[in-house]
């Protein structure tokens, strides 16, 4: 062999080795470990993380996770604020709340693209449209309609030009289907979860209409992978594992949803399978809307969200969103 053919072969022997070593690197050295604060207890909702768990791509990515439950008692922002997670799930009004009092978090990825709260009602009832609760009792979460958690049915009356006064009010005490529908007490329920809730119902042999907020302008984040900005700012290469490997977990949670409704059994055993199959396939929809890639997430929905709390006075001035979220770690 020539001296020319051997300095050609080393040539791409250094290469190979360079190509070799720059893919292996993020499963080179011991893995990271990083906690997960959910926002609420298991259930196939997580379907991504669990799958990035079972099927190795957290793993794959050097990456040791666990995925802590939440509940109505724990805050994801507060854990992630205390350094008891890592990375924490939330909604995108929670973080401009959290941005406005002071505290910086980025939202890295978004689980669901669109909002799948909605108005739920009774087939038989026939309210399909905004004018139809005019003169109907409406289940809310506080009667004067002073609850944060009221605070998306405020914002579909004023982008719908209903009046607050041209219904009436009932509490919402059962959160659990549409009993209280069906009893008299209401005429329509708001902010029921198209996907748990609205399966919850049609198993229970309801026939319901889902008037959606986000067909009306309400189009909020309500779930979003966050972390802090410090944590951001020394950790981009931890984050872009962490969001690619659960990514391409709900990217598999997609194409096989009765399959992953199993693993969130190994994460609670006390839930109903068909159940879990049956939220994950109305879930579809909601993380993947056919318009953007997994994750991804919009400008104008964050916007949307600050200028619903700056119109009901849930912040005093606007906060700078450029730092308040990032698809930089979202393929495209």
């Amino acid at each position: 062999m020539n001296k020319k053919k051997v300095n050609v072969l080393m040539g791409l022997i250094m290469i190979t080795a360079i190509i070799l070593t720059a893919c292996g690197s993020a499963a080179s050295g011991p893995a990271d470990k990083v906690t997960v604060q959910l926002s609420w207890f298991h259930g196939v909702e997580y379907a991504g993380f669990y799958t990035a768990v079972e099927n190795g791509y957290y793993a794959e990515e050097n990456i040791e996770v666990v995925l802590n439950a939440g509940g109505p008692e724990l805050n994801p922002l507060d854990e992630v604020a205390n350094g008891n997670a890592q990375f924490g799930i939330g909604s995108g009004d929670g973080l401009i709340l959290a941005e406005a009092n002071g505290q910086n978090f980025v939202s890295v990825a978004a689980i669901y693209q669109e909002n799948p709260l909605a108005i739920t009602s009774l087939v038989s009832d026939e309210i399909l449209k905004p004018e139809d609760l005019v003169g109907k009792t409406v289940g809310t979460y506080s009667l004067d309609l002073s609850s944060y958690s009221d605070l998306m049915f405020l914002a579909f009356m004023s982008r719908t030009g209903l009046e607050q006064d041209s219904m009436d009010y009932a509490l919402i005490e059962d959160f659990f289907g549409a009993n209280e529908i069906k009893s008299g007490k209401m005429d329509a329920m708001t902010g029921m979860f198209a996907t748990d809730q609205q399966v919850m119902t049609r198993q229970a042999g309801d026939d319901i209409n889902l008037m959606y907020y986000k067909d009306y302008g309400v189009d909020v984040y309500i779930n979003t992978i966050f972390v802090t900005e410090e944590f951001k700012q020394n950790n981009s290469d931890l984050i872009a594992r962490f969001v690619r490997a659960t990514l391409r977990g709900y990217q598999y949670a997609i194409e096989n949803p009765n399959e992953v409704a199993e693993f969130a059994l190994q994460y609670d055993e006390t839930l109903d399978l068909e159940y879990q199959q049956q939220v994950m396939q109305a879930s579809i929809p909601f993380i993947d809307t056919g318009s953007a890639s997994i994750g991804f997430m919009d400008e104008n929905v964050w916007n949307v969200t600050q200028d619903i709390l700056l119109e009901f006075d849930m912040i005093s001035a606007p906060v700078d969103l450029s730092t308040l979220f990032t698809n930089e770690f979202v393929t495209p």
